[in-house]
């Protein structure tokens, strides 16, 4: 009860105590008893009315927080609960390629290149579309005491396995699986004797002849030196020797080790590389036949020749370098008769110009060339390219941000020891979509 109606109650029973009949003394000592009994309730009730408006309002409970996405450390990436950012990107793409002469199907394979008068050189004007060149990559990164913890696993589906008849259903193909952290790589990935930043901007998936294109598994150590970074790696072996009149099994009995010296500035970039790697063939009476240590060099880089051109090159050569420079032949021959095992000698590189049109128009120049080294004596070398060339020119259009068209002539040419050629000529048209 509020205290302005305190008096009113008092007033109105008071005056209903009066009204009534004449009351004899000991009546009156009741009434006054009652009145005091109900100001002590009255009394009561106010201090309750009063404790209640002074306690705070009951607070409700929270409602749980949202989750929010947010960006995470890499530029595209999200941060998922726990702290690691997770970045997926990829590209979907169609590949329609024309093969005026030498069918080669969806990539190129210059050593193969059918030689003229051939059956397969006959088959001219043969059409290919595929869609096994598209990607799809995940990255991470998780903070550390040493720094952030990456990864990238990726995928696309460039392999030889399923049927073009009927689904055109392609697996998918293991490119990247690696971690870092600190000043170290583990997995797989491009190898260490590979300057991936002078790779030119080709349609035709494989690219030039005579570049160095591997990846493979690894573990691979980097550090700042006060002029650029190097890198060391001991990489998975993989013998490419070729057997002459023997029953021989290429072994590998230990890693191939790589060496990148690479340094960066305004001008563009420059790397020096190496690489040593053990070659033996066994006989199978349980004694290493033969064995010879495999060795190469490289280098090659970009220069910025202005506001619109870039030029990359490379060249790289050695004995028994085999499968690192692509097209070119075994790393070594092993003969029966002599029970050894020869190094054999390959040189390639490609140089291409990078010219913008315009901001949404690029293309690229390339051409790349392997010159072989084949052993005599080592069994009939007729039938071995004595060298590869090949050259590419396309123009890229990007009409939005994130999708790219192009078309893209090819020509290449490989010869044999015996004077044997075999040409290839192909239009490429790729769109791709990126995300």
């Amino acid at each position: 009860m509020s205290h302005a109606l305190r008096p009113l109650v008092l007033a109105l029973v008071g005056a209903g105590l009066l009204a009534a009949a004449p009351a004899r003394a000991g009546e009156v000592d009741e009434l006054r008893a009652a009145l005091q009994k109900l100001q002590a309730r009255i009394d009561q009730l106010e201090a309750k009315q009063t404790a209640a408006e002074a306690a705070p309002a009951p607070v409700a409970a929270a409602a749980p927080a949202a989750e929010v996405i947010t960006a995470g450390s890499m530029p595209g990436s999200i941060r998922l609960p726990g702290g690691t950012s997770l970045k997926i990107s990829g590209y979907a793409q169609l590949d329609a390629v024309f093969d005026a002469r030498g069918n080669q199907g969806r990539g190129v394979s210059l050593a193969d290149a059918p030689l003229d008068g051939s059956a397969d050189a006959k088959r001219r004007s043969t059409t290919t579309l595929s869609a096994r060149t598209s990607r799809l990559n995940f990255q991470t990164a998780t903070p550390s005491d040493l720094g952030d913890v990456k990864t990238r696993v990726e995928f696309d589906f460039y392999t030889s396995e399923g049927s073009e008849t009927y689904t055109n259903s392609a697996r998918p193909r293991l490119r990247h699986a690696y971690g870092t952290v600190g000043h170290w790589l583990v997995g797989q990935t491009w190898s260490t004797f590979m300057d991936v930043d002078a790779l030119p901007e080709t349609l035709e998936f494989i690219g030039p002849t005579g570049q160095v294109f591997i990846r493979q598994a690894q573990l691979r150590y980097s550090t700042a030196l006060p002029v650029g970074t190097l890198d060391l790696a001991v990489e998975n072996p993989q013998s490419d020797s070729r057997d002459v009149g023997g029953k021989v099994t290429s072994v590998d009995r230990g890693p191939d080790l790589a060496a990148r010296w690479t340094t960066e500035g305004d001008f563009g970039h420059a790397s020096l590389r190496a690489l040593v790697r053990p070659l033996r063939a066994d006989d199978g009476s349980g004694d290493n036949a033969a064995s010879r240590t495999g060795w190469g060099l490289g280098a090659g880089g970009s220069l910025k020749l202005g506001a619109d051109d870039v030029l990359l090159a490379t060249l790289q050569g050695g004995q028994g370098i085999g499968r690192y420079i692509q097209d070119a032949n075994a790393a070594a021959a092993y003969s029966a008769d002599r029970r050894t095992l020869a190094a054999q000698t390959s040189l390639g590189g490609y140089v291409a110009l990078q010219h913008a049109w315009a901001p949404l128009w690029r293309s690229t120049l390339t051409y790349g060339q392997v010159k072989n080294r084949n052993d005599a004596g080592y069994g009939d070398i007729s039938a071995l390219n004595a060298s590869t060339r090949e050259a590419f020119l396309n123009v890229i259009w990007t009409p939005v941000k994130n999708v790219d068209v192009g078309a893209e002539y090819i020509w290449g040419q490989r010869k044999t020891e015996a004077g044997d050629t075999g040409n290839i000529s192909r239009v490429q048209t790729s769109a791709r979509v990126s995300f």
